[in-house]
């Protein structure tokens, strides 16, 4: 079901409970090879119809840990409370420290664990433990997209996957997350995503010869546009705030340790309260949408459960960990195929 025109807009006929309430996804059409062989064209084309493939590229730099005077994990009530005079910007999305990185991903709808993938690279700037040394370069790699992980002493209290993730495997496409408006977490701004994921990554020490420094630690990746969402609220329509960006978490708060600042040790349930706040009210509040009005319209749109959920960062076999980055020279695009440069 695809709940846009040709330009963007939402259609006519398409009611926002639909949007959120149901958090389906939206098929996009994809962008043929060309010059291969007709039966080959035909058969990609089918497949591509049926779970199309996106594939998102951003290089040059990103900038680290924008919006962290602001944050969950950094700043007073925070587990980096040391790191208040480095990052004293919070104020909107534009800030944070800019750092040499870049990106390369593809995912595909419902698709098999080699069929979603990225790679990203970032130079610290800052140095906490002998996981993150600043001048270091580090790689990224997507290790799975799931929300819990397999291994019970990784993650020894699991929590409720959003039931937008669920149809998708835990990659989601054409979407609204986050914002005000209670889809997720209250206190970022409303994004639509092109592609949205969460699960797992490693990340290594490329500067120390490929070192692994931090293994299946929870990650979140989201490649789409803040939204306007005052105006989005008033019109219905997809109000750009930013252009096309790439955001991509990693967090592991371990229990059981004693963390930075003289902080723990934390019980599971104390590790996964920043991600987010205990208090957040997205956690029990589900869209502000008249659901009443929209029964009366004839629109099967239950009421959904809150789309806000603990995230699963409590990884105690890991260090403590807490890299935000957010790439803003940033290209994405739909195709057929999976053969993405260097991936």
């Amino acid at each position: 079901m695809n709940l846009r025109d040709g330009n963007g807009k939402i259609k006519p006929n398409v009611l926002i409970g639909a949007v959120f309430a149901a958090m389906l996804v939206a098929m996009v059409p994809a962008v043929m090879a060309i010059g291969m062989q007709r039966a080959t064209i035909d058969a990609e084309a089918q497949g591509a119809n049926d779970r199309p493939y996106v594939k998102a590229f951003a290089g040059g730099k990103a900038l680290y840990e924008p919006n962290a005077g602001r944050t969950n994990v950094f700043g007073p009530g925070g587990i980096f409370p040391f790191f208040n005079d480095t990052f004293a910007c919070g104020n909107d999305i534009t800030c944070g420290t800019p750092v040499d990185a870049s990106f390369r991903g593809v995912f595909k709808e419902a698709g098999d664990a080699e069929d979603n993938r990225f790679v990203a690279t970032y130079v610290a700037p800052i140095t906490y433990g002998d996981h993150q040394v600043a001048g270091h370069k580090y790689r990224v790699e997507m290790v799975d997209t799931k929300w819990n992980n397999d291994d019970p002493e990784q993650t020894p209290l699991p929590t409720r996957t959003p039931d937008f993730l669920v149809p998708g495997d835990g990659v989601a496409f054409d979407q609204y997350q986050h914002g005000h408006s209670m889809v997720d977490r209250a206190d970022v701004p409303l994004f639509w995503n092109k592609v949205a994921l969460y699960g797992h990554a490693n990340v290594y020490d490329e500067t120390d010869g490929g070192r692994m420094v931090a293994e299946n630690i929870f990650m979140h990746l989201m490649v789409g546009k803040a939204v306007d969402e005052k105006a989005f609220f008033s019109d219905m329509q997809n109000n750009d705030g930013t252009p096309l960006v790439v955001l991509l978490f990693l967090v592991n708060i371990p229990s059981g340790v004693e963390l930075p600042g003289g902080i723990g040790p934390l019980t599971s349930e104390q590790a996964q309260s920043f991600t987010p706040m205990s208090d957040d009210p997205s956690l029990t509040t589900p869209p502000p949408v008249d659901y009443a009005l929209l029964e009366k319209l004839g629109v099967d749109a239950p009421e959904p459960l809150p789309q806000s959920t603990p995230w699963s960062v409590d990884n105690p076999t890991q260090p403590v960990f807490f890299t935000f980055l957010l790439f803003t020279e940033a290209k994405a695009y739909n195709s057929a195929t999976n053969d993405v440069p260097g991936l």
